[in-house]
C-alpha cells in the first residue's frame, strides 16, 4: 500500500478527512440500493439486469485491484516482463478468454454460484468438493484486502493497526450487507474511477517530468533507457519455458472458475452482455494495467537500483512527481482499490455460503414470499435473514485471516493454483458437454484426480523440473475425458 509518511500534517488531515467522506458516500449507495432488493436472485445477481457500460467498470473494479498495480510496478522495476506475466497480462487475458468461450454458455445456465452448475451437472458432492476448494481462498483474498487497507488507515490517521482493520471491514459490510449485487455494482463503478483518475494522474505527471514537459518524449524516453533483459523473457532452456507456460495458464485458466467473475457474468441483462463485459474488461484492464508497468520502468530510469526491497517504486515516483494534493487523490485511489475487491470477493464469498453451504443444511425455511425470496434460517428460535447473514460470517473469517498477520497470505497463491488443477476441467465439461442428468463420477473424478496428482507433482517440483500445475491440469483433464468415455459406453 501507499506510504502516507511524507504528507505534512495537513496533508495527513485532508488525506484522513477524505476517506471518512468517501466511505461514508459508498455506504450510503448500499443503503439506497437496498431499497429495491427484496429477492434472492435480486441479492446475488442483481436479478440479471445489470446493463453492459456498468458491468464493464463494476468487473474492473473487482479485477483492477491494488496488487495489479503496486506489485507489478514492483515486479517490473526489479525484474522485467518475466515478473508480470501473471499480471496483469494473463489476468487481463483470462477476461477475453471468459468473454469469448464461457460467459455466455455459464449466463445460459441460469447459476448464480459455479457450485450451483457442479450441483446441477455432478451433484451435491462435487458442489460441495468446490466449495472446499474456493471458499479458502476468497478468505485469504478478502482478509489480504482489509490488511492493506488497515496498514494505509494507520498511517493516515494514527490509529492503531488492529482498529484500522476492523474498521476497513465494517465499510466493506456497510456496502454490501444492504443492498448485494446492486449496492456492489454502483460503489465499485464510483471507486474504480476514482482510482483510475488518479492512476492517470501519475502516470501523465511523470511522463511530463521525465519528458521535461513532453509527456509523449517523457514515455519514449523511458522505454528507451530500459534494460533489454526487462524487455525479453528468458526461454534459453526447457526448464524455464516450463515455467513460463505454467505462470500463463494458471492466470489465463485458473481464474476462470472463480466465483467473483461468474457472477459478474451472471448478473450481466443478457448472455451478450456478459460476452462483451468480459471481452471489454480484458482489453481495458490489459492497456490500464500497461500504466503502472510504465511506472516501474520510469522509476528505474529515475532511481536506477537505488531503491532497497521495502521500498515501493509507486511510492517513490509519486513522491517525486506529483504535489501533495495529487498525492492524496493517489492514497484515496489504492485505498478504493482494495475496497472494490474486498467488497465484491464478499459478496461473491456469501453467495457461496449462503446458497451453497448453509442452504442445504436442516432448519431452513422459506419465507413467505415465495422460493425466489432471501431464505431465512431458524437460529436458536430467531428468524435471520441467512443470505445478509452469511455477508457477516464472511467478513468475519476474513477478519480472522487479516489479524493472523502477513504470513498466511503465502497462501493465496498456492489456493488459486488449487483452482485452477481441480475446476477448470469439471467446469468446462460442464459448460462444453452439459447433460440433463448428474454424472457425479465426471466431475468427481475430474476434481479429485486434479488435486492429487498436483500434490505428488508439488512434491516432486524441485527434481523433475516440470511444474505441479501442469501436472494437476494434464491429470484432471485425463480423469474427466476417461470419465465421460466410459458414461457413454453405458
Amino acid at each position: 500500500m501507499i506510504e502516507v509518511n511524507d504528507l505534512s500534517s495537513i496533508g495527513k488531515i485532508v488525506l484522513g478527512s477524505t476517506l471518512l467522506l468517501f466511505v461514508g458516500v459508498l455506504s450510503i449507495v448500499g443503503r439506497l440500493a437496498a431499497r429495491r432488493v427484496e429477492s434472492e436472485a435480486e441479492y446475488l445477481v442483481a436479478d440479471r439486469q445489470v446493463p453492459l457500460w456498468l458491468s464493464v467498470l463494476a468487473l474492473l473494479a473487482t479485477w483492477f485491484g491494488s496488487s495489479s498495480v503496486i506489485e507489478s510496478s514492483s515486479k517490473m522495476y526489479r525484474g522485467g516482463i518475466g515478473e508480470v506475466l501473471l499480471d496483469p497480462i494473463a489476468c487481463g487475458a483470462t477476461l477475453i478468454f471468459t468473454g469469448l468461450f464461457f460467459a455466455e454458455r455459464f449466463w445460459k445456465t441460469q447459476a448464480a454460484t459455479v457450485a450451483d452448475l457442479f450441483r446441477q451437472q455432478f451433484g451435491p458432492t462435487a458442489e460441495r468438493l468446490s466449495c472446499a476448494i474456493q471458499v479458502p481462498s476468497f478468505f485469504l483474498w478478502i482478509g489480504a484486502q482489509f490488511l492493506a487497507m488497515g496498514q494505509l488507515l494507520e498511517s493516515a490517521l494514527g490509529l492503531p493497526l488492529s482498529v484500522s482493520i476492523l474498521l476497513s471491514a465494517v465499510v466493506a459490510w456497510a456496502i454490501v450487507v444492504g443492498g448485494g449485487m446492486w449496492a456492489v455494482t454502483w460503489a465499485n463503478s464510483i471507486m474504480i474511477l476514482v482510482s483510475l483518475t488518479s492512476l492517470f494522474v501519475l502516470f501523465g505527471a511523470t511522463a511530463y517530468g521525465i519528458g521535461d514537459g513532453d509527456a509523449v518524449a517523457g514515455w519514449v524516453r523511458v522505454i528507451d533507457a530500459a534494460p533489454k533483459e526487462h524487455l525479453t523473457l528468458d526461454t534459453e532452456s526447457l526448464e524455464k519455458c516450463f515455467a513460463i507456460l505454467s505462470v500463463l495458464l494458471i492466470g489465463l485458466l485458473g481464474n476462470v472458475p472463480g466465483q467473483d467473475l461468474q457472477q459478474r457474468v451472471a448478473s450481466a441483462k443478457s448472455a451478450t452482455t456478459a460476452r462483451w463485459m468480459c471481452v471489454v474488461g480484458g482489453v481495458l484492464y490489459l492497456l490500464f494495467g500497461l500504466i503502472p508497468l510504465y511506472l516501474g520502468l520510469a522509476a528505474r530510469w529515475r532511481f536506477g537500483d537505488g531503491l532497497s526491497e521495502s521500498e515501493l517504486p509507486l511510492n517513490a515516483i509519486a513522491t517525486e512527481y506529483l504535489s501533495e494534493p495529487f498525492q492524496i487523490l493517489l492514497i484515496v485511489g489504492m485505498f478504493s482499490l482494495c475496497l472494490a475487491v474486498a467488497a465484491g470477493a464478499t459478496l461473491s464469498q456469501a453467495s457461496i455460503v449462503s446458497r451453497n453451504v448453509i442452504k442445504p443444511l436442516r432448519g431452513l425455511v422459506r419465507d413467505s414470499a415465495g422460493g425466489d425470496s432471501l431464505w431465512v434460517a431458524r437460529v436458536w428460535g430467531t428468524r435471520v435473514w441467512g443470505t445478509r447473514a452469511s455477508v457477516g460470517l464472511v467478513i468475519a473469517g476474513s477478519l480472522a485471516v487479516a489479524f493472523s498477520g502477513e504470513s498466511i497470505m503465502g497462501l493465496l497463491e498456492l489456493s488459486l493454483v488449487l483452482v485452477l488443477v481441480s475446476l477448470f476441467v469439471p467446469m468446462t465439461l460442464a459448460l462444453f458437454f452439459p447433460s440433463q442428468q448428474a454424472r457425479p463420477g465426471v466431475g468427481n473424478s475430474a476434481m479429485i484426480a486434479g488435486f492429487v496428482a498436483w500434490s505428488i507433482g508439488f512434491a516432486f517440483e524441485s527434481r523433475s523440473g516440470v511444474p505441479a500445475s501442469l501436472v494437476g491440469l494434464s491429470a484432471s483433464a485425463t480423469a474427466g475425458w476417461l470419465a465421460m468415455r466410459s458414461r457413454g459406453r453405458r
